[in-house]
C-alpha cells in the first residue's frame, strides 16, 4: 500500500516526509498525553472497578505499542536501512512488522536490547517519542492503581478524609512541639 502513493512528491522530498513523520508522531504524543490526563482527572472523581482499571491499562499499553509499531514499519518501508539497522529485520512486510513489534515492546518495557537500532535522526526522534508514550502510559497505570487502592481502603469517604486531616494535624503538632523544644533548650538561650 505504501507504494501506491508517492509521499515524497506530496511532502517535497524525503526531508519533508521525515519532518511530517516527526510532526505526526509528536502530535500523537501530545494528543495522547492530553487524553490520558483528562482520563486521570475523570477517574479521580468516580469509582472504578478492578476490571475497568485492568482494561484501561491494557488498552493503553496495546495501543501505544501497536501505533509505534506501525510508525517504525512505515519509516523502514520509506527509508530502508538508513533508518534502522540490526538483526534481520526482513524483506517482506510481515517480517518487518514482527521485527518492529518486537522492537516496540522492547523499547516500551525498557530501552531496548540493542539488536535493532535507530540509525538516523527521524527514527531516533520517534524512539524518543515512544519513550514519552511509555512514560505517560506507566504514569496512567500508576494513577489508576492508586485510585483503586483508595477505593479499596476500609471506611467511608468521610472517614478517609478525616484520617488524612488527622495525619496532617498530627504532623503539624509534632513540628510545632519540636520547634518549641529547640527554643526552650539551653543552647537556644546562650
Amino acid at each position: 500500500m505504501l507504494e501506491w502513493i508517492d509521499l515524497t512528491a506530496v511532502f517535497h522530498g524525503t526531508g519533508g516526509l521525515r519532518a511530517a513523520i516527526v510532526l505526526f508522531s509528536l502530535g500523537s504524543v501530545v494528543f495522547y498525553v492530553l487524553y490520558i490526563f483528562k482520563k486521570i482527572s475523570e477517574t479521580a472523581l468516580q469509582e472504578v472497578r478492578l476490571r475497568t482499571v485492568v482494561e484501561r491499562i491494557s488498552i493503553a499499553v496495546v495501543m501505544c505499542v501497536l501505533f509505534i509499531t506501525v510508525v517504525y514499519t512505515s519509516i523502514y518501508k520509506w527509508f530502508g536501512s538508513s533508518s534502522f539497522s540490526g538483526s534481520p529485520i526482513g524483506d517482506d512486510l510481515l517480517s518487518q512488522g514482527v521485527a518492529f513489534l518486537y522492537f516496540s515492546v522492547a523499547t516500551f518495557v525498557m530501552v531496548g536490547y540493542g539488536d535493532i537500532v535507530a540509525v538516523d535522526n527521524t527514527a531516533r526522534l520517534v524512539v524518543i517519542m515512544q519513550m514519552a508514550f511509555s512514560f505517560v502510559t506507566v504514569g496512567y497505570a500508576l494513577s489508576m492503581l492508586g485510585t483503586l487502592r483508595l477505593m479499596m481502603s476500609p471506611g467511608s469517604d468521610e472517614e478517609l478524609e478525616t484520617r488524612g486531616e488527622d495525619q496532617v494535624n498530627k504532623r503539624a503538632e509534632e513540628e510545632s512541639e519540636s520547634g518549641n523544644e529547640k527554643k526552650s533548650s539551653p543552647e537556644a538561650h546562650s
